[in-house]
């Protein structure tokens, strides 16, 4: 009885643990992958939003609701594209085009106004050669996600005991 009381508190703290999630979103070369940002479903009409890669390149700035490509990094020149109809419901997802294997790495979405610092990694590969199934999921994956998947046997097996 005292091991399946102690594996449960296992398996609770690892859920507690996986519930602290790094967004992956993965893209192909040549493809493209939305990164997404949304802080909740209010109304943000107006407010300012900043992407960036692994702090330090300006990938995107939203301005009171108006998107700003002045100062971005020069390699993300016609590369990224927002949703304005969006921003009013709080997306302020971003789309990286013409994926290239250096675009690898930590991108964050920054909302001030909120004190918001949401972050994905983006991992780009190399073009499968099969056909992608219908139904997979589009390459966002949580580590909660992974480690739940794990831990249902193991859960199934204690309740057994």
């Amino acid at each position: 009885m005292l091991k399946s009381v102690l594996l449960i508190c296992f398996f609770i703290l690892l859920l507690n643990e996986a519930s602290v999630q790094e967004v992956v979103v993965q893209g192909f070369i040549g493809g493209s992958a939305v990164l997404p940002c949304h802080p909740g479903n209010r109304s943000l009409a107006g407010i300012n939003a900043h992407w960036r890669y692994d702090d330090r390149k300006n990938v995107y700035d939203i301005l009171n609701g108006i998107a700003m490509t002045k100062e971005q990094d020069p390699e993300y020149k016609g590369r990224t594209v927002t949703f304005p109809a969006e921003y009013s419901k709080g997306n302020f997802s971003l789309k990286l085009g013409s994926l290239q294997k250096s675009d690898e790495g930590s991108y964050c979405c920054f909302i001030p106004e909120l004190g918001l610092n949401e972050c994905v990694n983006l991992q780009v590969k190399e073009k499968p050669i099969g056909i992608q199934k219908p139904g997979s999921n589009g390459g966002v994956e949580t580590t909660a996600g992974r480690i739940v998947s794990l831990l249902i046997p193991l859960f199934s097996v204690t309740l057994q005991l």
